[in-house]
């Protein structure tokens, strides 16, 4: 693919994520791409397939992304807690990196087609497994008490990816305060009480 080429499709796929992003991916038509890229809706096809063929790049790239920054994590020699405290960092700091692409992956998967939303739907899966792996290990080794493990996982997921929402690069707290005070609240009510 020649550099132009590669070039104009990384423009339409930032453009499809921000309209994704603030519209929603059934709210934004072919056309709205093409004209915020002031491009002839026809033309816009030279680039892509179709809407869920962008779809499916945005959401790739941006799970792809959450993938690449859990895979040393899990490969380290940490203690578990360690583990998914760095994960979280690490996830908080994707969702933080490009604001639009998690509202996105966070909300507009479920319009993928078929094959595509099941694979999605298994990758997705397969991350929260993961999540889910790193609090059962913390409550083996007795640092988190009797807690539902998979309870636990979605709330510390939830609690992450819904950050697009309220999160301003400008802002009070950088990735690595909210990704603290985000960790030291959630263990603190997950720990073994003592005495």
């Amino acid at each position: 693919m020649a550099e132009s080429t590669v070039q104009k499709l990384e423009e339409v796929l930032i453009v499809a994520e921000s309209l994704f992003a603030q519209r929603g991916y059934e709210a934004t038509s072919v056309r709205d791409i093409a004209d915020a890229l002031g491009l002839q809706a026809g033309s816009l096809y030279a680039h892509i397939e179709s809407k869920d063929d962008l779809l499916h790049q945005i959401l790739t790239r941006a799970a792809d992304r959450f993938f690449a920054a859990k895979k040393p994590i899990v490969e380290s020699d940490l203690v578990p807690i360690e583990k998914l405290r760095r994960l979280m960092l690490a996830h908080v700091q994707v969702i933080t990196n490009d604001l639009n692409a998690a509202a996105v992956y966070s909300t507009e998967w479920r319009h993928l087609t078929e094959p595509r939303y099941s694979e999605f739907a298994a990758r997705r899966d397969e991350y929260e497994h993961m999540v889910r792996t790193m609090v059962r290990n913390c409550i083996r080794e007795g640092t988190f008490g009797d807690v539902d493990e998979k309870f636990a996982s979605l709330l510390i997921l939830s609690s992450m990816n819904w950050i697009y929402q309220w999160y301003k690069a400008d802002g009070p707290m950088t990735p690595d305060d909210i990704a603290r005070k985000l960790t030291d609240m959630l263990f603190k009510g997950l720990r073994r009480p003592v005495g």
